[in-house]
């Protein structure tokens, strides 16, 4: 069954937060072993701008494909909380893409976009509005079908 914008109910921003947590764990190994392996072999290290840009588009990587794949991360996954688009579905890449920079967006703003979600009545951050796509709930028994899969969407 998909879940529409009117049927799910949206992850609090707590739940969001705590995944981000989850999240920021894997990405320190998931930005920081390549590098390492890169700066021994080349025997130099890389700084400036190319090598910011090169490691945002890594972790834009990270959560596109994760998004894509099945609408969490692996953060995500733990905390039982999806990524849907507003009609229910699992995002495009383009909806990806456009999530992933509005939601750096969101965060420069010293995190208002985030926190935004405690004041807007569809508990939406800067960037769900933005990109049309939601962070929803899949409830206390999301995995309990025995597949992996949630039974709520």
């Amino acid at each position: 069954m998909q879940a529409t914008q009117d049927t799910a109910e949206p992850a609090s921003l707590w739940r969001r937060l705590a995944a981000m947590l989850y999240d920021s764990l894997l990405l320190i190994a998931w930005v920081f072993i390549p590098w390492v392996i890169i700066f021994m072999v080349a025997e130099r290290s890389y700084d400036g701008p190319v090598f910011q840009v090169l490691v945002y588009l890594q972790i834009g990587f990270f959560f596109t494909y994760f998004w894509q794949l099945r609408g969490q991360t692996l953060g995500m996954q733990v905390w039982k909380i999806k990524t849907i688009n507003d009609s229910g579905e699992t995002l495009s890449l383009a909806e990806c893409a456009a999530r992933f920079f509005f939601a750096t967006l969101s965060f420069s703003f010293m995190g208002l976009g985030f926190v935004w979600i405690l004041f807007d009545p569809d508990r939406l951050a800067w960037h769900d509005r933005a990109s049309g796509s939601r962070v929803v709930f899949l409830g206390k028994d999301a995995y309990k079908n025995g597949t992996g899969e949630s039974s709520k969407i």
